[in-house]
């Protein structure tokens, strides 16, 4: 199956030495890689070479393993930087109206005032040594919760204590910055055959009701029990798939690039209603 290290890096290397563009020219890469990535999980064995050889093997190896929320996000923030010639990093820390996020995904890249912020989750886990499988939408209740705070949060920084909104509807759709959830999920075999439905009607409903947009990647194992698959979206939904998504982004960038492909400058808040300098980074986004 590999070393997941190895395949990260070889992953890495295709999308910015190719300029991929498209998700969906390394899908089977980014599948194998969380393919082998489970292989070790269920095995129970930290990759050789990854994580701290200090720290005992369990809590190594489940360091390891949540490192494929940061690939997805790093995945993202270069297929995007492809699509617009524009610098384009994975987790920046912005100031919101009552707290500072680490955003995964942000352009421009900066502290104050993007214009543009996606949000990546990658969720649902094997069985492993007396563990069983975890659901894509375990716990996803309070995921909801902090990409709603975190949507709202963001677009309040410019109105500070001017708190008037008007229409909701409105309001979120024009105020800056647009937020995007991409959400990549294994899949349970045994699991129920709507499962992909159940993440479409949860993407969906932040799509309706605070986000600008949601796409989503999934898969689950082969019949053959060799490797993984992906999973079609289900239709009758508005949820994109990734690429569909990054289109999107790439447009609204161009549109904003000014004179020179510069980005508009930042609005700063001259009076902050809260210093949240002196508070924690939420790293839950």
């Amino acid at each position: 199956m590999g070393h997941p290290g190895l395949l990260w890096d070889a992953l890495k290397a295709r999308v910015q030495e190719e300029a991929v563009t498209q998700f969906r020219d390394v899908e089977r890469d980014w599948l194998a890689l969380m393919w082998a990535m489970d292989a070790y999980r269920i095995a129970g064995v930290p990759p050789r070479a990854m994580g701290r050889p200090s720290v005992d093997s369990p809590a190594r190896l489940a360091a390891i393993y949540r490192s494929k929320g940061n690939w997805f996000a790093t995945l993202v923030a270069l297929l995007l930087q492809n699509r617009t010639n524009q610098p384009i990093s994975p987790r920046t820390k912005v100031r919101g109206f009552s707290q500072v996020h680490q955003v995964d995904v942000a352009w421009p890249v900066r502290d104050v005032d993007p214009r543009v912020c996606i949000e990546t989750k990658v969720t649902g886990a094997p069985a492993f040594r007396g563990t069983p499988a975890r659901s894509a939408v375990a716990d996803f209740s309070n995921r909801r919760k902090e990409l709603k705070f975190a949507a709202t949060d963001l677009k309040l920084y410019r109105r500070q204590q001017d708190t008037s909104i008007e229409h909701w509807g409105v309001w979120r759709e024009t105020a800056p910055p647009r937020t995007y959830f991409l959400w990549a999920a294994r899949l349970r075999t045994e699991g129920p055959a709507d499962e992909i439905s159940r993440l479409a009607q949860e993407a969906q409903a932040l799509a309706s009701s605070y986000l600008d947009g949601a796409g989503i990647v999934a898969w689950r194992t082969q019949s053959s029990g060799l490797g993984y698959e992906g999973v079609a979206l289900p239709v009758g939904f508005r949820v994109s798939d990734l690429d569909d998504v990054l289109y999107r982004v790439e447009t609204e960038i161009k549109h904003l690039l000014g004179p020179g492909g510069l980005p508009p400058a930042p609005l700063r808040a001259p009076n902050p209603a809260i210093d949240v300098d002196g508070l924690g980074v939420d790293q839950t986004n």
